[in-house]
């Protein structure tokens, strides 16, 4: 008869030595991480080679990659979890399992206990690397930050897990023998334990309910991962090794950015601020800033609001374009005090730069703009951009994006059509982004500029039931007047199957990017429409905008 083996020796570890096992679960995440840049390579490539150019080649895909498709792009059953689709599943089972891979052993000996130090240490190398703002991984690999925050937060939950496990066990096993007063005397534990408790600070001000309620405690207090880290290179003896790399990464892109947003060589102004009192929506033209790619984000300072707060915001305008816009809607506290913008005189205000009203126009700080793109937008025949609410910004860049290579290139960069879908809540909303859509039709209405637009809006509530419709390039308006901009306006929520289907039919035989955002509702209905369609005529590439941190 067998006999059963205790639980240390039924479950050993794949590597024995726990330095080798931590630097190895590090290697294996970097890979992880890389894997997701050779995903995007070939379209990068593509772009490089012909910047703007449509793709003419007719899709008509093998049916295991329309199925496998369809996977990936299906809304996740844990959107807590797994940032809201099937694919981030796979990422995250995989993430997991290297820290079960390499983090479980046998829990024999006090000794034992260090296994979960070194993978604290390692996860926290790991978070250390992936978040900053101008970051290699970004820059280089070109892995959306999104994606890379989405590691970052795994690596900072893990890093907390492992660290609690390490600093529980042992604790438990010196009280149990009544030495732990004893050992508590020892410099190094007591720093330990300091750079724990700064850890969990850490960790609970970042929790969702926390982050989207006092968005500014969790900004500052992330800064305490300073003493976690000087704590940890104290505690650990191999702490350089995972914390030093990421750590001189912080600090040359602090540094970096230092010099290129708050250097002699900057002018910012604020040439304008208009206040939409229906919506609370201030939209500021900020003259200095110019972005690289589409959709591109901004993190922005306004003294007059608060002098420590810094908050993310897309740019709504066109790479290229000399004058950036920025709209912020009231959602918090920080936003809702942006809205008193132009409503006084004598808030912090930049010399020399008169508004309009006879005053000074506010002052701000502004980092960046930061983020990759995607060469999809232009790559694409066709493209589908669903917007609800203030999430309009990036389909608005996208779209002047895309409208201006068809007027750069001409007939030579090939056919685009663009189909927009706006869903508001008040038909007051139209106006905050009428001036940019009426710039849009003009350009689209020249017959040497191909591409055309399609502009589709719905209003889910108002005062009366009314239908509105018009052609695809003519302005139609409000039986109020108030909304004079191209589209087709219709009452109630949008019917997303319905919209995509009409756009696969006009665009027969290749495959159609898909932009999103706005309420978690409306993006997985896209992902479902998205996994309902696509065919081996097709596919409806899905891109979702993220602005969560």
């Amino acid at each position: 008869m067998s006999q059963k083996l205790p639980l240390h020796y039924t479950f050993r570890s794949v590597v024995s030595d726990q330095h080798t096992a931590a630097r190895a679960y590090f290697l294996c995440v970097l890979g992880l991480v890389l894997i997701e840049s050779l995903l995007r390579l070939p379209g990068w490539i593509q772009h490089m080679r012909k910047p703007g150019f449509v793709s003419r080649r007719r899709r008509n895909h093998w049916t295991p990659r329309v199925w496998l498709h369809k996977l990936l792009t299906h809304p996740s059953p844990a959107p807590f979890i797994t940032d809201h689709h099937a694919a981030s599943i796979l990422r995250c089972l995989a993430f997991i399992g290297l820290n079960i891979l390499f983090g479980w052993g046998r829990l024999r000996f006090t000794t034992d206990y260090q296994r979960f130090g070194w993978m604290t240490i390692a996860n926290a190398g790991l978070a250390l690397l992936l978040p900053t703002r101008n970051n290699i991984f970004s820059l280089v690999a070109r892995i959306p930050s999104p994606v890379l925050l989405m590691y970052h937060r795994w690596a900072g939950v893990a890093t907390v897990v492992h660290a609690t496990l390490h600093f529980g066990l042992t604790a438990e096993r010196y009280v149990h023998g009544e030495q732990f007063n004893v050992v508590v005397q020892n410099a190094r534990i007591r720093v330990g334990i300091m750079a724990w408790a700064a850890l969990v600070i850490v960790f609970v001000t970042s929790l969702r309910i926390l982050r989207r309620r006092a968005f500014e405690l969790f900004y500052l207090t992330h800064f305490l991962f300073i003493v976690f880290v000087a704590g940890a290179l104290y505690h650990a003896s191999a702490g350089p090794e995972f914390l030093l790399p990421g750590l001189c990464l912080w600090l040359v892109d602090r540094a970096w950015r230092l010099c290129s947003n708050f250097g002699p060589g900057r002018a910012l102004t604020v040439q304008s601020v208009t206040r939409h009192h229906a919506g609370d929506v201030v939209k500021l033209q900020v003259s200095g800033v110019t972005t690289k790619y589409p959709a591109q984000m901004a993190w922005i300072q306004l003294p007059s609001v608060s002098v420590l707060a810094w908050h993310p915001f897309t740019i709504a305008s066109a790479p290229g374009e000399q004058t950036a816009t920025i709209a912020i809607r009231a959602l918090g506290r920080y936003t809702k005090r942006a809205q008193n913008l132009d409503a006084s005189c004598d808030m912090s205000t930049t010399k020399g730069h008169a508004g309009a009203h006879g005053y000074d126009q506010p002052r701000m700080r502004l980092d960046g703009p930061f983020g990759v793109g995607n060469p999809r937008w232009t790559q694409y025949p066709a493209v589908a951009l669903m917007a609800g609410g203030i999430g309009i910004t990036p389909a608005i860049s996208i779209a002047t994006h895309i409208v201006k290579e068809a007027l750069r290139l001409g007939h030579a960069g090939g056919r685009r059509q663009v189909y927009l879908l706006w869903s508001v809540s008040d038909r007051r909303h139209l106006s905050w982004f009428e001036d940019e859509l009426m710039r849009i039709s003009e350009v689209v209405s020249r017959p040497n500029v191909p591409v055309s637009v399609n502009i589709t809006i719905h209003v889910t509530k108002g005062s009366r039931a009314e239908v509105l419709s018009g052609q695809e390039e003519q302005g139609v308006g409000i039986a109020d007047g108030m909304y004079k901009g191209p589209g087709k306006i219709y009452e109630g929520r949008p019917d997303v199957v319905q919209w995509l289907r009409q756009v696969q039919q006009a665009t027969v035989g290749s495959d159609i990017a898909v932009s999103v955002c706005g309420p978690r509702s409306l993006k997985n209905d896209v992902r479902r429409a998205a996994v309902s369609l696509s065919s081996d005529k097709g596919l409806f590439v899905v891109e979702e905008e993220v602005f969560e941190l």
